[in-house]
């Protein structure tokens, strides 16, 4: 089929919304075949290699003493940094709007006050 008339009649079945794009490398129907028949046994490879690869970088990376206390201050220092941002994000008072499937936060605060005030400054700011 012409490009002229294959566009025409998606125009009429998409509306002017139509798009479209042609690849001039894109594979045959063949290639995309033998390459689906390929694809079973270039997985099972590359799981293979990826599973020797990462059991030797445990192997190496277990018997390294300095790198097992780098990882160990490593998880120390995130552990509290997540903490204190988790209190950083912590109040008393959450005010928002439910649209049905979410709950959108507008304001947050350790009282009502502090909720209402910052609404306020919100919509005079708005």
């Amino acid at each position: 089929m012409e490009r002229v008339v294959a566009i025409k009649k998606l125009s009429k079945m998409l509306g002017r919304s139509l798009g479209y794009r042609v690849d001039p490398k894109a594979p045959s129907n063949d290639e995309r075949e033998e390459a689906k028949q390929q694809l079973p046994a270039l997985v099972a490879a590359r799981q293979q290699a990826e599973k020797a690869k990462t059991d030797r970088c445990r192997e190496l990376l277990a018997a390294d003493a300095r790198y097992q206390e780098l990882v160990a201050a490593h998880d120390e220092a995130k552990d509290k940094a997540s903490k204190a941002f988790s209190v950083t994000r912590h109040f008393r008072f959450t005010v928002g709007t439910h649209n049905g499937m979410f709950f959108l936060v507008r304001a947050e605060g350790d009282s009502w006050e502090d909720v209402i005030a910052k609404l306020s400054a919100e919509k005079r700011g708005a």
